[in-house]
């Protein structure tokens, strides 16, 4: 009972994060150390899922949604939460001073400090997702650092999808799911300064549904302005697949908007296929420079691996 609490606590599920300094390093044409990377990556994650559910204890217990979370339900305690914490923070943090560059440590320490911003103000003030989204750059960075002093400007322009990724993910689809609540609550959130509403229904205005679209436009126009610097017909293919299904998908979170159990079952394919987009631009890249198995694992393991988390520790449910 308790060790399952701690695998939902820390969300194995949650890959973009603990893959961002391996990517990174990558995409700066770095090929080695990668397994430390991304074990720097996975305890770097779990920190920051621990540290949500943690400053959201009191708003999660009034959840009709997430009431039952490890530390909102009293399973795990705030002490043990504290310690678990410290552990996640040590761990990483040490690794990247004794084996990475003062850069890369630099950049995961401003990781963690916009992950904390985001952990502690998300439901004071809205457009706090940004703050995630730069704290996905600064882990990104951190591994593309990892063993250089420079950076491409292909690499550049790659760390700036994780704040639009966010910008959507968090900013839209997740506080969507949670807008009834968070209204009720007095939480400020993005779609509120939109003046989203629930009266009789939920009502959302076209200015939000076109930012939505601007986030996700820009996404891809600068996926594949990075795909330019090494163009290849393979990651072309999948840049084009995978932008059509995200255009789909995040249509169908807008038209399911009051069908909950259906906009979070697309919010999740989006989620994967935004993290996939991101890995079909390096696809060819890493198959030439490294071996095509990376590429391949990149691109499915993680879909893989959070589908099997989600029917083993979460008991089948869509992504909360």
């Amino acid at each position: 009972m308790k060790l399952k609490a701690y695998i939902q606590l820390i969300r194995p599920y949650g890959i973009f994060i603990a893959l961002m300094p391996l990517i990174g390093a990558i995409a700066n044409g770095t090929f080695h150390d990668l397994l430390l990377l991304l074990l720097i990556g996975i305890f770097a994650n779990s920190f920051g899922f621990v540290q949500n559910d943690y400053f959201d204890i009191e708003i999660d217990k009034k959840s009709g949604y997430v009431a039952d979370r490890p530390l909102a339900s009293g399973i795990i305690s705030k002490k043990e939460a504290i310690n678990l914490m410290a552990f996640l923070f040590l761990i990483p943090s040490l690794l990247a001073i004794l084996f990475l560059s003062y850069y890369s440590f630099l950049f995961l320490m401003l990781y963690f400090a916009f992950y904390t911003l985001y952990n502690k103000f998300s439901k004071e003030f809205a457009f706090m997702e940004y703050c995630l989204g730069l704290a996905g750059m600064m882990i990104f960075l951190s591994g593309s650092f990892s063993h250089a002093k420079n950076i491409s400007l292909s690499c550049l322009l790659l760390s700036i999808l994780p704040i639009l990724k966010y910008a959507f993910n968090v900013g839209i689809s997740a506080n969507l799911k949670d807008l009834e609540y968070d209204l009720q609550q007095g939480v400020k959130t993005t779609p509120a300064i939109f003046g989203v509403k629930v009266e009789n229904g939920i009502h959302i205005p076209k200015n939000f549904i076109l930012y939505g679209y601007l986030l996700k436009l820009i996404f891809i126009i600068i996926s594949f302005m990075v795909f330019l610097f090494n163009p290849s017909i393979f990651s072309f293919l999948l840049l084009i697949i995978i932008s059509f299904l995200l255009f789909y998908t995040m249509n169908k979170i807008f038209e399911n908007i009051r069908d909950r159990k259906t906009m979070l079952f697309y919010a999740e394919i989006h989620e994967i296929a935004t993290y996939m987009l991101i890995v079909s631009i390096l696809y060819d890249y890493i198959a030439y420079r490294y071996n095509a198995f990376l590429s391949f694992a990149l691109l499915i393991l993680p879909p893989v691996w959070i589908l099997v988390c989600i029917k083993l520790f979460f008991a089948g449910k869509p992504l909360e």
